[in-house]
């Protein structure tokens, strides 16, 4: 009994150190830039972590223009944001906070709008991935895509309100 468990003990010991070795491996692969060794010495305590979270935001360009933004819709009547591809109820719920209720506003969304979308409402790259300026522009015109088609069908789960 005693050399079972001494057994069990010794391979929970070894699994543990190559545990070890291979996170230790695998981080400094995904760790080979300068951010992660700032990331390291911050986990460390060092001095240099304010002036490095400082320096961080300093080369970060938060585009100053922003899209039209409305403070209701207009006619007091909402767009089905969820009509476009990528917008569930939950994103149509931030984007309607911030002021955008119409097709035509993301149609209308330039390369700066689109930047500031990105950065201040954390969805970053989803707009231009999932194209939304071009499916808002064509459901703004009156036509359909097959992805409004489908949410107007009731068949996009996330697309339904609770």
């Amino acid at each position: 009994m005693l050399e079972i468990a001494s057994q069990i003990v010794l391979c929970l010991l070894l699994a543990a150190l190559i545990g070890f070795i291979i996170g230790y491996l695998f981080g400094k692969s995904t760790c080979a830039n300068d951010k992660c060794e700032n990331t390291h010495a911050d986990l460390h305590g060092s001095d240099d972590a304010h002036t490095a979270a400082e320096k961080t935001k300093e080369t970060e360009t938060v585009p100053e223009t922003k899209p039209v933004l409305l403070t209701e819709p207009r006619g007091g009547l909402k767009d089905n944001l969820t009509r476009i591809k990528g917008i569930g109820v939950k994103i149509e719920e931030t984007l309607n906070k911030i002021g955008v209720y119409h097709f035509d506003q993301i149609a209308n969304w330039s390369k700066e709008d689109i930047a500031w979308i990105d950065a201040n409402v954390a969805f970053p790259g989803r707009v231009e991935r999932e194209q939304w300026v071009s499916q808002a522009k064509a459901l703004a015109a009156g036509e359909e895509t097959e992805f409004s088609k489908r949410v107007d069908a009731g068949e996009v789960s996330s697309s339904k309100q609770s």
